[in-house]
């Protein structure tokens, strides 16, 4: 009588709805069952801990690629984990090789590998499956403080997992990191001309510039990712009275959203400031654009504040359109994207910080403060990934002025 896994069994992913607005990921087996211990998986560590959909499904794919190559090594993980034997040195990297490649070419065995950071990833959602179910079954043992053998199978067991999750994650390579960086002043003044409204630079349908004047400008100015923006709801805006300010925050599985793709906030909700320009557009974009049936129809069944040509919320993809557009202009470099105007006000951050007198902000009260409007965690070592262009033009300056000292002592000589 064959074994359960005497033949490949390919696990796959099942998605659907079980609330409007809220999508569900799935693991199911061969035969469409649900897979029990991945699913709760799922449910306990990855959706309860507000994962973006797009990251709870990338973290139960990795899971999914992780059995069907046990399926067909004809290992049985749950009884791997069961017993604390995990798996040997080739095992795990034999494991870590096929987690390199996309599943898509399976198929036709032309697998695609996947960047360095993806790979790296990937891993670490199988070590966490691994680790957590291993920590279910280790529950089950005396306390490891104790004498008897229970406490030595611990010992083993603790140790087996540790060198399984180091060796997983072991020899991979980081990708080639490029320089990215925000606009620099000839090109913010271009992007700030190009998406005025009635501009002989705007490069949109008369009906949409004022649409897309107020998010791309709230995007510049306030620094927020992409699809913080998109979430936006008309009582997220505070844009009358002597405070106007922008609420960010993070709405996991919104009944409201009826996006293929929901735009996800990544970062901690947040109140922010916004000045009374910006106030103003925000304001005139909502009472004298986006609720005109004629302009967007049935943009009032929906409550959010950025809406498409029928009225629905804005789709992610449509930015993108609006961004491609942007790109043709002149003085708009071919590389601005929705997330590097994100530096680009990182940059002007840092610019507005270095005029302040040098004793006005310490360096940790600056780190903190610019954590907080980012979203970051008050320790978040982030904003250096965001300060580069800054740094590289204040590196420049300090350079020629080197040089120039060691020219003016070349002459006094």
């Amino acid at each position: 009588m064959p074994t359960p896994y005497s033949e490949p069994r390919p696990w796959r992913l099942k998605t659907h709805e079980m609330l409007p607005g809220e999508r569900i990921v799935t693991v199911v087996d061969r035969v469409g069952m649900p897979v029990w211990w991945a699913n709760l998986f799922h449910a306990y560590e990855v959706r309860d801990a507000g994962r973006a959909y797009a990251t709870q499904k990338r973290t139960m794919s990795a899971i999914v690629i992780a059995f069907n190559w046990a399926a067909e090594k004809g290992i049985d993980i749950e009884e791997r984990i069961a017993t604390f034997e995990f798996f040997s040195y080739a095992e795990t990297k034999n494991l870590q090789a096929r987690l390199r490649y996309d599943a898509s070419g399976e198929a036709t065995g032309h697998r695609r590998p996947v960047g360095n950071g993806y790979w790296d990833a990937r891993c670490r959602a199988v070590r966490d499956y691994v680790r957590w179910r291993a920590g279910e079954a280790m529950q089950r043992l005396a306390r490891p403080d104790a004498s008897d053998a229970s406490a030595h199978l611990y010992a083993m067991a603790g140790d087996g997992l540790d060198r399984f999750c180091e060796t997983l994650l072991s020899g991979i390579g980081r990708d080639i990191e490029q320089d990215v960086m925000g606009l620099d002043e000839e090109q913010r003044a271009a992007l700030l001309q190009a998406i005025t409204p009635g501009s002989e630079t705007n490069p949109f349908e008369e009906r949409h510039q004022y649409r897309n004047f107020a998010l791309i400008l709230t995007l510049y100015e306030i620094g927020a990712r992409n699809g913080e923006i998109l979430g936006l709801k008309g009582r997220d805006l505070h844009a009358l009275g002597p405070a106007p300010a922008v609420e960010i925050h993070r709405r996991h599985n919104d009944p409201d959203d009826t996006r293929s793709r929901p735009p996800a906030s990544k970062t901690k909700a947040r109140r922010l400031p916004i000045s009374g320009p910006l106030a103003h557009v925000l304001s005139t974009w909502m009472t004298g654009h986006r609720n005109k049936p004629g302009l967007y129809p049935g943009a009032k069944r929906n409550p959010y504040v950025f809406v498409s040509e029928l009225g629905r919320p804005i789709a992610a993809n449509t930015v993108e359109s609006i961004f491609i557009a942007l790109r043709q202009g002149e003085g708009i470099p071919d590389w601005l994207t929705a997330h590097k105007l994100r530096h680009t006000f990182n940059d002007r951050l840092s610019e507005m910080m270095d005029g302040l007198p040098e004793d006005l902000l310490r360096p940790a009260v600056e780190t903190r403060m610019r954590n907080f409007l980012n979203g970051w965690s008050p320790t978040s070592d982030q904003g250096e990934h965001y300060r580069k262009r800054f740094v590289q033009t204040k590196a420049h300056e300090f350079l020629l002025k080197l040089q120039n000292l060691s020219a003016q002592g070349a002459a006094r000589s």
